[in-house]
């Protein structure tokens, strides 16, 4: 019971950080798009993004699925076939953003806000505008592009509920209550299956 336990454990911390980062490529933009932080004083101000690249990890989620099947089988085998095919789904579809990145479009898309935000810094260190006309342009970039600032927070906060259920899965593996892990294991697949609804309808808009 006791090595069962600590291997839970493992799959708690995996799960922390491989869920999250497959959220986060579902509700910002297709995988392998890079994410520039256009001036250190966006952090202060709680609107820029950390310069990443969002990446879809095959090993990752080879090892991701095998855990969350082997809990599935333990606590919940009913809901086994489920987590298959949510899992093939989201490789799916995370199989047709990928080859959507290389897309022309996409790549030109990318390339322009890379030259506006190089643009902007360079004419706030010459002095030529401020910080908060920087903060202005690249904004309104966003809102064109990006989507206006509502559904930015909205996505923000679908994240912010995405870590808290991460956060109550890792409670009910350590306490090892086989309801609380049920419980845990069910709102994660609802999870994930709401997560493949959203980037498929996300898909369907870029092949339009």
């Amino acid at each position: 019971m006791k090595m069962w336990k600590q291997g839970m454990m493992t799959t708690a911390l995996v799960m922390g950080l491989a869920m999250p980062g497959v959220a986060l490529a579902q509700d910002v933009s297709a995988t392998g798009a890079q994410v520039i932080k256009p001036t250190h004083s966006h952090d202060e101000h709680g609107d820029g993004e950390k310069h990443m690249k969002v990446r879809h990890s095959s090993n990752r989620g080879v090892h991701q699925k095998m855990y969350m099947l082997l809990l599935a089988e333990k606590y919940a085998p009913d809901s086994v076939g489920k987590w298959q095919a949510a899992f093939k789904e989201r490789d799916r579809l995370m199989g047709e953003f990928e080859a959507l990145s290389d897309d022309p479009k996409w790549q030109a898309k990318r390339e322009e806000r890379k030259q506006l935000i190089n643009k902007l810094n360079e004419q706030v260190k010459k002095g030529e505008i401020t910080n908060e006309q920087m903060e202005k342009q690249f904004k309104e970039w966003k809102d064109k592009n990006m989507g206006p600032k509502e559904e930015r927070d909205a996505r923000k906060a679908r994240i912010e509920q995405m870590k808290k259920t991460h956060e109550a899965f890792d409670s009910a593996i350590e306490s090892g209550d086989t309801a609380k892990i049920k419980e845990s294991l069910q709102q994660m697949l609802e999870q994930m299956q709401a997560n493949n609804s959203r980037m498929a309808e996300k898909l369907a808009m870029k092949k339009k």
